[in-house]
């Protein structure tokens, strides 16, 4: 076993230095990724979000075009709005899983 020892002070910017690059790879496909794999294809509009780790405008981005795609919908009164995945979504979210 190694007797490696960080110095003081360096993990936090290594942890913070990977979260970044982590949500860098979130994508909107992500988000039907996410969706596809809750039984109810469906999550609230906030936890979606806290679950993707996406910033709030690429977020806001992201619905608006997978909307507009018709791969998502939008439902509910707008304190308590349900993101649900459509069967296209489903469809490309079954697609762009890996092999």
């Amino acid at each position: 076993m190694s007797d490696f020892k960080p110095r003081p002070g360096t993990f936090l910017p290594l942890m913070e230095a990977e979260q970044q690059r982590a949500k860098a790879n979130v994508s909107p496909l992500t988000l039907l990724e996410i969706l596809s794999q809750r039984e109810s294809l469906s999550l609230p509009l906030f936890e979606l979000q806290a679950q993707s780790g996406m910033e709030p405008s690429r977020y806001s981005e992201a619905l608006k075009n997978l909307r507009s795609a018709g791969y998502i919908e939008i439902v509910g009164d707008p304190l308590d709005q349900m993101v649900r995945l459509t069967k296209n979504g489903s469809e490309v979210a079954r697609l762009a899983r890996p092999a």
